[in-house]
């Protein structure tokens, strides 16, 4: 998604609000959604951009292209902007945090084993007219999203129970032509529904992270991670690690081969995440102190599991 998208009749506008979706590789605008996410997603206090630009630095992000992206989030309906002055101030948008929520909870239990699997899917049927495509794309995205995968071309399927959130889901987009219901592998006929994936094609993409992560864990707890340093891998390790669940259904271990690498790639998620934030929060805080000392305290470290939103 590159441009806003709208809101179709009967839909959500909140569900409209055009995050960038996450990408293999590094982006601007995706990094100053997890940085502001990670430190500020529980205040609703304004950050002057050259606080943001500060931080941004230390990511690797030049101030014209910290500047860009804060607008180009501000238009998709992501942040809000005020001016102080000759003070540009952002901080996420009331839509946006609904929305960051939900997102937050999914990615806190990706790929976590201990949830045990009852045997039975997920089948949503759905039509949505072709006068609102816009919508339809929508839908499709936030139901893959969610770990759907088409069995057929409105048949999607997940072996998590979601029916209570797929009607919330369908209300807010507007979609009323639906069939929401939950079966079991054993009493269906024909195609399997373990068919409409191929885990194979995302079980690769997680050897680069644990290539890449692997050793920032070592050196955490080898205690020789500067607290600059500590700030940058853990917006790098959430950046990466949130875009999983757009291509990777999370299918619980009973589904999956033994050994599978996304529980590895989790386990250094988990460690690393939470043993980098007091350094990463004082950083943080240092870089408050200096930019913008009227915002003392209003930095907070997100955990990694949920329950805490």
């Amino acid at each position: 998604m590159s441009e806003p998208q709208i809101a179709g009749p009967g839909m959500d506008p909140d569900m409209a609000i055009d995050f960038p979706r996450p990408l293999k590789g590094p982006s601007s605008q995706h990094q100053l959604v997890t940085l502001l996410v990670d430190y500020w997603f529980t205040s609703d206090a304004w950050l002057p951009s050259r606080l943001i630009a500060a931080l941004a630095a230390d990511l690797g992000i030049t101030a014209s292209a910290t500047a860009t992206a804060l607008s180009r989030l501000a238009s998709r309906g992501v942040l809000e902007q005020s001016s102080a002055g000759r003070t540009s101030r952002y901080r996420i948008t009331e839509g946006a945090r609904k929305r960051v929520r939900g997102g937050l909870e999914q990615v806190s239990v990706f790929g976590e084993e201990s949830r045990h699997w009852d045997g039975s899917w997920t089948v949503i049927a759905f039509s949505v007219p072709e006068a609102s495509r816009d919508v339809r794309e929508l839908f499709r995205s936030r139901l893959r999203w969610r770990g759907f995968a088409p069995l057929f071309g409105a048949v999607w399927v997940s072996p998590r129970d979601h029916s209570e959130e797929l009607e919330r889901t369908c209300k807010a987009f507007g979609v009323d032509d639906y069939a929401i219901f939950r079966t079991a592998d054993s009493s269906l006929r024909g195609k399997r529904l373990i068919d409409a994936w191929s885990p194979q094609e995302f079980r690769e993409q997680y050897q680069p992270f644990i290539d890449r992560f692997g050793p920032w864990l070592e050196r955490l707890n080898a205690g020789t991670v500067t607290p600059a340093e500590a700030l940058r891998v853990r917006t790098e390790l959430m950046d990466a690690w949130r875009a999983f669940p757009w291509s990777d259904p999370d299918l619980p271990a009973e589904l999956l081969p033994a050994a599978w690498p996304r529980t590895e790639a989790r386990e250094i998620l988990v460690r690393l995440y939470e043993g980098l934030a007091p350094a990463a929060l004082a950083y943080v805080e240092e870089a408050v102190a200096s930019e913008a000392p009227e915002l003392a305290g209003s930095a907070r470290v997100m955990p990694v599991r949920s329950g805490s939103y």
